[in-house]
Formats: C-alpha cells, structure tokens, sequence
C-alpha cells in the first residue's frame, strides 16, 4: 500500500508540474536569484527573488523585511514553524515557496499580500487553510501533504484561482463552494477520505485535470457531467463500474482507473474520441469490448 501512495504521490507531483510549473515561471527564469539576505541587501532596490532553501532555518533574518521590493522567496526545506512575520510585510511579494517545513498555522495577516499569486505550503502541519481565501489575487495554491480535514466555505472567495493541490490531507467532503470557482482548470484531491461528490460540480466551467486518486468514491456518475476535463484519475477509489454516461467526457485524453475492482467495460467508452492514455490495470476484467478497436489516437 505504501508502495501504491508513493506512486500516486509522484503521478500527481508531475502532472501538476506540467500545469503549475509553467505557471509564471518565465518570469522566475529571467530573474537573478539571491541566496542570502546580505546579498540581496546590497542590491535592495534590484532584489526581486531571493532563495533561502535548505538551510536550516528555524526563522528568517529580521533583515528580510528592508526588501521592500521582493517578488519571490524559496524557503523550502527548513525548520520554520509558522509563516515569518517579516514577509507580511513585504507586500509586492507573488510567489511563496515554503514547501517542506513544520508551519501549522497560516496567519490571517497574510491577506495583506494583495499580489500574491502563488503559494506552496507542501509537506507541512497545517490543518486550516481559511485565512488562505482572503487572498483575492491568489492564482495557485498548493497544500498537500498537511492535516487538513475540511476545505471551508469562503474558497469561492478565491475567484481567481486556477491550480488547487488539497491531496494527501484529511479531506471528508468535497466542498460544494468548489464548484464556485469559475476559473479553477486544476483541481488534486487524491489521498484524502471523500466519499462522494456534489451534483453541483456540472457547475465547473473550465476544469481540466481532476485527480481523485485513493478517496472512497465509489460512482463517478457525477463526474462524468465535468465535460471540460482532458485529465481524470480515480485509482484506488473501489470502483465496481463505470457508467455509460462516460461518453459525455468528450474531450479527456487520459483516463486513469487502475487499482479498482471493475469487471468489465462499457462500449461507451470508446466514443471518448480524444482519449490517447487509458489506464485500466490491477482490476477485475477478464475481457475488452470489441469496440476498443475504434480507438485511433489511444
């Protein structure tokens, strides 16, 4: 079983690279990266990134706070304990980095980072994120790997929020404010304790990669109303069947239900046009519909 969670947990990691990765990282790549607070001082009116990883920092340098022009900052894989007090101050920041720490709690201060547009918070403690949601400009927020047993209401306070990495947490329900978010094209929830979804989610208008890995869902008839989404992952979850109404996902291209205990197929599948990646193993089947043949770019 750990086995089987390691490779959901790098499955995820890189599909959500591809999307979340090219994510403004055009601008990361053009800009000079400092690597200690002294050298970014020197230059202070031209620091715009500064990268502090991997140092064994229980917290950061009071100093950080005279950088009023910071854009970006890396402090993953060190030993802080809380979000530091001296980045709320900088308020022109747009990216955050602090994936591989012990942080348990997000300040509600941090609503005062109106340019922020990303955050990476991977590999924590923290089990709430609602201070999180009052950040309007938020575009992508990564949080797997924490203590989080419920995603709160105020989430369709984030209406610009593209990219949503909850997997790995303690997630019971899928939040129905969810579906609030018009603009949400990534959505990682594998790994978590959800049991079903809303009706609501038909609501989604732009989604496009939906991972659901190791859940307890065990009907994916509502997804399969998610017409936009090209990239649908539901290992793991105990699915016996697969319904007809699959046939709507007319514009997926990778499907992924291995690891469930399907018994058979329904030809209906084979009218998913665009699929190219299928994934159907560790399950029950003892045979293919005919049809599978009609498959030309699988």
């Amino acid at each position: 079983m750990k086995r089987l969670i390691l490779s959901f947990a790098i499955t995820l990691a890189a599909v959500f690279t591809s999307y979340a990765q090219d994510y403004n990282d055009q601008w990361l790549a053009k800009q000079r990266v400092y690597t200690s607070v002294e050298e970014a001082l020197s230059n202070a009116d031209k620091a715009e990134v500064l990268d502090l990883s991997n140092q064994g920092m229980s917290s950061l340098p009071a100093d950080i706070a005279l950088l009023k022009g910071l854009k970006a900052i890396y402090i993953q894989g060190n030993t802080l304990t809380a979000i530091p007090p001296e980045l709320l101050q900088l308020t022109e920041l747009r990216f955050i980095f602090a994936d591989q720490n012990a942080i348990a709690k997000i300040p509600g201060e941090i609503a005062g980072l109106k340019k922020l547009k990303r955050i990476s918070l991977a590999n924590n403690r923290i089990s709430e994120i609602a201070p999180l949601t009052n950040c309007a400009q938020l575009e992508s927020a990564t949080l797997s790997n924490n203590l989080i047993y419920t995603i709160p209401a105020t989430i369709s306070n984030m209406k610009l929020l593209k990219e949503l990495d909850l997997s790995f947490n303690k997630i019971t329900a899928f939040q129905g404010a969810l579906t609030n978010l018009k603009d949400l094209e990534v959505l990682m929830l594998a790994g978590n304790l959800i049991p079903t979804l809303p009706t609501t989610v038909a609501n989604f208008k732009s989604l496009k990669v939906l991972y659901l890995d190791n859940n307890k869902i065990r009907d994916m008839t509502q997804i399969c109303n998610i017409t936009t989404l090209t990239r649908l992952s539901l290992s793991g979850c105990g699915l016996m069947s697969i319904p007809a109404r699959i046939s709507q996902l007319y514009n997926l291209q990778r499907l992924i239900l291995s690891h469930n205990s399907l018994t058979s197929v329904p030809t209906d599948i084979t009218k998913l046009t665009s699929l190219v990646f299928l994934d159907l193993s560790n399950n029950r089947l003892t045979r293919l519909p005919n049809e599978v043949v009609k498959f030309e770019s699988l």
